[in-house]
């Protein structure tokens, strides 16, 4: 009696279990590596033949010396700071590879009458192309110098605070002075957070218009917050209000506040002819200005949508401070999220969801929840 035969999914499974992969140290040392192709991604494990243990030693003890860490806590921060830019010459030195790889590869199939010039286009034109692999590098390096910034601040926060509660002469700032801080130290010492660079520019604003253009999901409305519960803690005669379309910039006033312990008294969703500072989250969704006093600062904020909506009009101001916030420059968007977007949204909509561009017409917003989250 002939048995039925197997279908190719039920022999491969058999097959499968009978495999037991390769056995000497060098085969299993070859399967390991097999799926690595640029080492972006690599781990640690990986990655161990090609940390030069030397230099890697002469790097730390480099940076220990600049820093000249008093504790070990900031012996720890600077250990942080020595691992991210140890990967970020390694991620530099990848992607140099990887051009002149595909540099090599290109040149390889022109004509040798073909001048180096027509080459390089079409390596640069290769290796840009969307989503691809030097992309990836691109975002990875930005990545890492806003982790290194992020560092970097955390050790002169501590250095201070250590050194103040020494009553060393190395002190930064007297406790009497405390009220005027820096406000970013202010955001990192209050809330324990870091921010990103249009975030710390939200906070630092001294223009009477400040107009922001970020990508979606980049912390706009926490950076208005944030600012709005500096001005008030910083100045008591400041009366800021805080208006947005859905009301959650003042829920994430009152979040926040409730989660520092950080007074509210003159923060409120009114517009008033006391009010000194204005804060208008979501402004794409407004048509036209609302009418404002002469001395009434005024920071909005919005992910571009079109150039017919106020946050346009604001942009075009010449007399506006401008800031501008794309994916790129963003930590808070993950590298998940940013490959999503790319992968479902079409150019346009992503050089106006996650470029931050005023694009004509405008693109329907994306909804890449709860991702985003």
């Amino acid at each position: 009696m002939q048995t039925a035969k197997n279908t190719r999914s039920e022999q491969a499974r058999i097959n499968g279990a009978k495999s037991r992969g390769p056995i000497t140290p060098q085969g299993q040392r070859r399967a390991r590596t097999a799926p690595l192709q640029h080492g972006l991604y690599a781990t640690d494990a990986t990655l161990k033949p090609t940390v030069d243990d030397t230099q890697y030693a002469a790097l730390r003890a480099d940076y220990q010396s600049a820093w000249a860490a008093p504790n070990r806590v900031i012996a720890d921060k600077v250990d942080d700071l020595v691992a991210i830019r140890w990967e970020l010459n390694r991620v530099r030195e990848v992607r140099r590879q990887h051009f002149a790889a595909l540099y090599n590869d290109i040149a390889a199939h022109h004509n040798a009458k073909t001048n180096n010039q027509s080459v390089v286009a079409e390596a640069e034109i290769q290796a840009n192309a969307a989503s691809g692999t030097v992309d990836r590098f691109d975002l990875r390096i930005r990545r890492y110098h806003l982790e290194i910034s992020r560092i970097e601040r955390d050790i002169l926060r501590d250095l201070r605070h250590f050194s103040t509660s020494a009553g060393s002469q190395m002190s930064l700032k007297t406790n009497d002075e405390e009220p005027n801080q820096n406000p970013i130290d202010w955001v990192e010492e209050t809330f324990g957070l870091a921010l990103d660079p249009h975030q710390e520019s939200v906070l630092t604003t001294t223009a009477q218009t400040t107009v922001l253009a970020a990508a979606r999901y980049s912390g706009k409305t926490t950076a208005l917050a944030l600012r709005a519960l500096h001005e008030a803690a910083s100045n008591p005669f400041a009366q800021v209000a805080c208006l947005s379309p859905t009301g959650a910039l003042l829920a994430k006033v009152q979040e926040l506040a409730l989660t520092a312990g950080v007074a509210t008294a003159n923060i409120s969703g009114t517009l008033t002819q006391a009010t000194t500072l204005v804060l208008i989250d979501d402004a794409t969704r407004l048509k036209k200005q609302p009418a404002l006093p002469a001395h009434m600062r005024m920071i909005l904020a919005g992910t571009p949508k079109g150039t017919k909506t106020f946050l346009h009009d604001q942009w075009q101001r010449p007399d506006a401070a401008k800031i501008h916030g794309p994916a790129a420059n963003c930590a808070i968007i993950s590298d998940a999220l940013l490959q999503r977007a790319k992968d479902t949204l079409s150019t346009a909509q992503l050089r106006q969801e996650f470029g931050a561009e005023f694009l004509d017409p405008p693109q329907p917003r994306c909804d890449l929840l709860p991702l985003a989250q």
